[in-house]
């Protein structure tokens, strides 16, 4: 940093890091806003200083803001022309003036003085301004000009450091004024002191002539000011003596002649001579001269302070350097390895082939012999289905779940959990939906089920397409046997369906919020009975959905994508509104496989539902495509007569915190860069292994420093050790959720989070969004306080739990009533259908905005 000590930066160093015109700020110094000091003969601010208003911009703005006379007046709760009455009478003063292309002088004046005006000056404000005031104006005296040549003297002077300059500078005013200066108050050795501190200093060109007074009241302003300066100078201390020329010339052995002129007259002052005497020069430097050797000296002072600092700077930056490549080279891309050799067993099939049944079987069995056992699901709903079918058959006491949002019974000998948070350790594992291990997001955690563990029994259950990668996880001669399942009753395809034949038990799938919205509004006016089931619903409000269908309360289910992994609903028909999905980046068509595993929701084994049925739902809404050959090639993937197309060939790999060397926060990008670079070598060993994607971590972990206030370097300080920052940027909370902040700034920063938990009476008012997106903030919540417990605002899991209970069981009431949930799909100006994602038909949007599609003519 330019201009800069290790505790003082020059004025205008602090000025460029503060961002503030010169003008500014001059006014923030004037007005003590900015704290200044003196280093050396130099007026500087602290680094301090410069920090603190750094960290409040917009507090400084404010106090060093300059402003037009109207935007004054308005701040000052007047009307213009009685501002412009004051300022004429010199009651408030401006602080800069220019002229415009009009050639006419504008004035501006401090935002905090216009502010402070009317407790200032209060009784000038409303009622009729004093006669001598009026007498000023009506006789056309404008006092702006002699209040701003004011202020131009007092800013000159707050960077003048020596009481014996100050005076030299009113004595210079004076002059500049031709004030008759009363020179009987000055002895000969203060006038060569005072000429002297005028020369030394440069005051003619620091001053300038912008401020000399003018009027006769500044001059006797200026006269009164000078006699006060001098007074303080003498009581500083006395002016240098005088010494004879001549005396002067013999001390140092040169001519008479040799004496510059300035002091041949009155005599040398004797500090001069005698550090002329000092430095052994052969003559006493004139004024002139001794202010380029100051000037030069200051130069030189302020070019080493300079190169030191440049040197500090780099010298900090080489250690930042190792200490970064140190914290990247204690990462290891560490490989999971199974403490025993387990026997395993793939169940490979399609959808609706009883694989998953089967497994569970067997694990209940495993249960029922006294055995230890854990289920590992893809969703906290599929992981809540198999817990309460074990519950019935087990019983509650040997029955635990476990999700990254609640924990029931978790020292039971059967759990039930979701992959993130199924333990690694016990008899009998259950892996479900393991081709999920090759996903960029969440495909670690079933590599490291996988991969670790001390298992005896290991039962996986995947689509056919993932055996070659799953056999490449366990060792070589592990004992493998493949169970190959066929699906249980033939999905047939039927030509499509309409509002009205929707058979009972039947699944109306699309892609978005909105268009299952739609649809719902679309069922319902043609008379059946729907609710629906989406992704942002709590668990809670999912199960009950689910429980609507399954006895028969209504005929239809609208619903996205979430029934495609394993929600097991009564379904006899699943018809397709559309067969396009946003996928996070763009739009597109479904996947074969992605399509077939929807599909394969229909005649599920189980529910007595029988043969199942997948067709096109023809909706009066625009937009909603489906693809006819789409449909017939899922169905025949589902019945198993065809490959999917679902690539599964890599497993994906992610650190933790002791891969990570046990770094410190701030250590922490460099370590998961290191981390990175060896997973990537390590990959090229095992073909098979991927490192995860580490953007999401590290954006999380950005959003903590900023709660923190952390500074970027590696060794910034955080208010918490390394391990407690790695599992909070690693918790399951979408970073873009607004309740993740406000739990790093919890756990960081011991922040209450009390203000976000609402009264029942006002959950159940909220409108669907507003319970949905409740309901969504409570579940993070929940995740955060599981993991941190009360150090997360100082919540219970217990009240977290009964607000998203509460916030679920409003979007209940809400999709209960049988009444259309939202307008989507309706145009705004016209109230005919359009597509679920707009606001506007393509007639009435064309009418709106056909303006900016006109090509002129030019």
């Amino acid at each position: 940093m330019a201009g800069t000590t290790a505790r003082h930066l020059t004025l205008e160093a602090a000025r460029r890091e503060l961002g503030l015109r010169r003008d500014e700020f001059t006014l923030g110094i004037e007005h003590g806003v900015i704290c200044t000091c003196w280093s050396g003969d130099e007026l500087c601010v602290r680094a301090g200083e410069v920090a603190r208003w750094r960290a409040n911009p917009s507090e400084l703005a404010e106090l060093t803001r300059l402003v037009h006379a109207t935007e004054a007046a308005g701040l000052a709760g007047i009307s213009r022309h009685r501002f412009d009455q004051l300022a004429r009478a010199g009651v408030i003063r401006p602080v800069r003036s220019y002229t415009n292309r009009y050639h006419a002088e504008v004035w501006q004046y401090s935002a905090a003085d216009a502010r402070q005006l009317p407790e200032r000056r209060p009784e000038l404000l409303d009622a009729r301004l004093p006669g001598p005031y009026l007498a000023e104006l009506a006789s056309g005296a404008d006092r702006r000009a002699e209040g701003h040549r004011t202020r131009l003297r007092a800013q000159a002077l707050l960077m003048l450091r020596d009481p014996w300059t100050k005076a030299a500078a009113w004595s210079y005013w004076l002059s500049s004024a031709q004030s008759p200066t009363d020179r009987g108050q000055l002895n000969h050795a203060e006038t060569v002191h005072l000429a002297r501190r005028a020369a030394e200093e440069r005051l003619t060109e620091v001053l300038g002539s912008h401020a000399n007074p003018v009027t006769l009241e500044e001059q006797a302003e200026a006269a009164g000011e000078f006699t006060t300066a001098l007074r303080r100078a003498r009581r500083s201390r006395p002016a240098p003596e005088l010494v004879a020329p001549s005396d002067a010339a013999a001390r140092l052995g040169c001519a008479a002649e040799q004496i510059p002129d300035e002091y041949r007259d009155r005599g040398v002052p004797a500090d001069l001579l005698e550090q002329s005497v000092a430095h052994d020069l052969a003559t006493v430097p004139a004024p002139a001269r001794v202010a380029v050797v100051r000037e030069q000296r200051a130069a030189q002072r302020r070019k080493e302070e300079r190169q030191a600092a440049r040197k500090a700077e780099q010298a900090s930056k080489r250690l930042r350097e190792r200490r970064e490549h140190a914290a990247a080279a204690r990462a290891r891309a560490h490989v999971p390895e199974r403490t025993a050799d387990p026997r395993v067993t793939f169940h490979l099939g399609p959808t609706n082939s009883g694989k998953t049944h089967d497994a569970i079987a067997l694990l209940a069995a495993c249960a029922e012999a006294g055995r230890t056992g854990v289920y590992a699901a893809p969703l906290r709903m599929l992981a809540f289905e198999v817990y309460e079918r074990l519950r019935t058959r087990l019983g509650a006491e040997r029955v635990g779940l476990l999700t990254g949002e609640e924990r029931l019974n978790p020292d039971a000998p059967v759990l039930c959990c979701t992959a993130e948070a199924a333990p690694t350790v016990g008899d009998f594992l259950v892996v479900d939906e393991a081709h999920w291990l090759a996903d960029e997001d969440r495909g670690h955690a079933w590599t490291r089920l996988l991969l670790s563990g001390a298992h005896t029994d290991v039962h996986v259950c995947a689509a056919p397409e993932a055996e070659d990668l799953l056999r490449k996880l366990f060792a070589p001669g592990t004992d493998i046997t493949v169970v190959r399942h066929t699906r249980h009753g033939t999905l047939s395809r039927t030509q499509g369906f309409q509002a009205v034949t929707l058979p009972s038990a039947s699944a109306v799938v699309a892609f978005s919020r909105k268009a299952v919205l739609a649809l719902h509004c679309e069922l319902l006016e043609a008379g059946r009975s729907a609710t629906v089931l989406y992704g942002a619903m709590p668990p809670a409000a999912r199960r009950e959905q689910i429980r609507r269908l399954s006895e028969g309360e209504v005929d239809v289910i609208v619903t996205t994508d979430v029934i495609g992994h394993g929600v097991n609903l009564p379904l006899s028909t699943v018809a397709f509104a559309e067969t396009g999905k946003y996928d996070g980046r763009s739009r597109r068509e479904l996947l074969i496989w992605e399509a077939a595993q929807i599909a394969g929701r229909a005649g599920r084994r189980g529910h007595d539902a029988g043969e199942g049925l997948v067709g096109a739902y023809r909706s009066r809404l625009p937009g909603l495509t489906v693809g006819a050959r789409l449909l017939d090639q899922a169905v025949q993937a589902a019945n198993g007569a065809r490959s999917g197309g679902l690539r599964v060939t890599t497993a994906r790999l992610r650190p933790t915190w002791t891969d990570l060397g046990r770094p410190e926060p701030g250590e922490i990008p460099h370590a998961v860069a290191g981390w990175t670079a060896a997973a990537r070598k390590t990959a090229q060993e095992c073909s098979w292994l991927r490192p995860m994607p580490v953007a999401e971590i590290l954006l999380k972990l950005q959003v903590a420093r900023q709660a923190v206030a952390a500074s970027l370097d590696v060794d910034a300080r955080w208010p918490r050790d390394g391990h407690t920052v790695w599992r909070l940027i690693t918790m399951p909370i979408d970073v873009n959720r607004p309740a993740y902040p406000a739990v790093c700034r919890a756990v960081l920063h011991g922040a209450a989070l009390h203000h976000l938990i609402r009264p029942a009476v006002c959950i159940e008012r909220m409108t669907l969004p507003q319970a949905e997106e409740y309901a969504a903030t409570m579940r993070d919540l929940g995740t955060a306080v599981l993991a941190f417990g009360r150090e997360c605002g100082g919540l219970s899991a217990e009240e977290v739990a009964a607000c998203e209970q509460t916030a679920a069981e409003r979007i209940n009431q809400l999709v209960a009533a049988s009444r259309p949930l939202a307008t989507h799909g309706s145009c705004a100006s016209c109230g005919e259908p359009c597509a679920p994602w707009y606001t506007h038909c393509d007639t009435c949007h064309s009418a709106r905005f056909s303006c900016y599609d006109v090509e002129f003519d030019w």
